[in-house]
């Protein structure tokens, strides 16, 4: 019989970010819970949709000999957040499917499933591994994420491509109307080049479940249907994207040498306030490019217009261009960079955003207005 006893705080933190998978609604009523497995003495958390698995370790303070439950998750955790801070909790398999979680004077008796009914994920081999550290990891992710695809007929484009060649960790997203990508340099792997398509499903609760320190390292495996995310702590496996994803390279405008720079916060807030009147659905902003000088309009169909100015670099031909105003919101709002670098060619050829302190690289459609 399965027993063991640990703080509160302990348990607390690695069931949230397992509720959230287990709490979706399933066909398969197991999947619902969280697999309590001890080992050894340790305890480890398991949940998953089939899709995506997590993984959590936790220390005990004491714990029986090895087995394994699975604990309905939602209820579990509602219980456990509830509970005193820095309280322990022990929980205790009892007879008829049961199991007992006391605290000080609280009790609670809940139904359980058998462990030998949760499903495990079918993987293949692991046929390469790299490893970077969680603030790598982040940072490529943070800078291109909001460019995926979302549920768009080519499959392939609602999900992140991951690229690791020799000493280049590199994360590509495109929605077919603009395209991030962001590099960050590893320990040099000697692999062939490695592409995988990362699902923004997994993108998403791997962003909300993953936390360490900044220099904390990260083992990262990779096989044919699945990739998985390696902690000493922690562990996360989701499937992957069968498909091959676009030549990123080709996208990128090989002709734009009209080079404009502009201070990143001042247009952040001449975007935001030109934005304002922009129409709801186009969400169209028009830069006109002057010597020094970059010009925004926007209007609506209620023939209400806002119009804004501020000084930029750029001594190049004069020039008007319309975007989809989000999309560079998109990207100044993911880069740190004092100035931001952008290279014209013509008003109907694709901008490319530069940023070379974070090895970002960008693309934007232009829309006519």
């Amino acid at each position: 019989m399965l027993q063991f006893t640990l703080s509160r705080d302990a348990l607390l933190k690695p069931l949230q970010g397992l509720v959230s998978i287990a709490e979706k609604k399933h066909t398969i009523p197991v999947l619902s819970s969280v697999l309590f497995i001890i080992e050894e003495g340790k305890l480890r958390l398991k949940a998953s949709d089939l899709e995506t698995e997590i993984v959590s370790y936790v220390e005990l303070e004491e714990a029986s000999h090895d087995a394994s439950i699975a604990i309905p998750a939602k209820k579990l955790h509602d219980i456990i957040r509830n509970l005193p801070e820095g309280a322990s909790v022990k929980i205790t398999e009892e007879a008829n499917d049961r199991v007992l979680v006391a605290c000080n004077r609280s009790k609670f008796t809940m139904s359980i499933l058998k462990a030998s009914s949760f499903p495990m994920m079918n993987e293949d081999t692991g046929r390469a591994m790299f490893k970077l550290s969680y603030a790598q990891l982040n940072s490529a992710i943070k800078r291109v994420k909001f460019a995926m695809a979302n549920n768009d007929v080519r499959y392939f484009l609602n999900g992140m491509l991951w690229e690791v060649n020799n000493d280049r960790f590199r994360t590509v997203a495109t929605d077919g109307h603009r395209m991030a990508s962001s590099e960050v340099l590893i320990e040099d792997t000697f692999l062939d080049a490695v592409q995988i398509i990362v699902p923004s499903k997994a993108i998403k609760e791997l962003e909300r479940t993953l936390s360490a320190p900044e220099d904390a390292e990260i083992e990262v495996q990779i096989g044919k249907n699945y990739f998985r995310i390696i902690l000493p702590d922690f562990q996360f496996t989701s499937k992957l994207i069968e498909g091959r994803f676009p030549d990123y390279t080709r996208v990128i405008p090989p002709n734009n040498t009209k080079l404009l720079v502009a201070n990143r916060v001042e247009l952040k807030q001449a975007l935001l306030r030109t934005a304002i009147l922009s129409n709801e659905t186009y969400r169209g902003v028009r830069l006109e490019l002057q010597d020094n000088a970059l010009l925004l309009s926007a209007n609506n169909p209620e023939h209400e217009e806002a119009q804004d100015q501020m000084e930029v670099k750029y001594s190049d031909q004069p020039m008007e261009i319309g975007f989809n105003v989000n999309y560079l919101l998109n990207i100044v709002d993911v880069l740190d960079s004092e100035h931001i670098d952008f290279y014209f060619d013509s008003p109907q050829m694709s901008l490319l955003i530069k940023d070379d302190d974070s090895r970002s690289t960008y693309v934007v459609s232009p829309i006519k207005l």
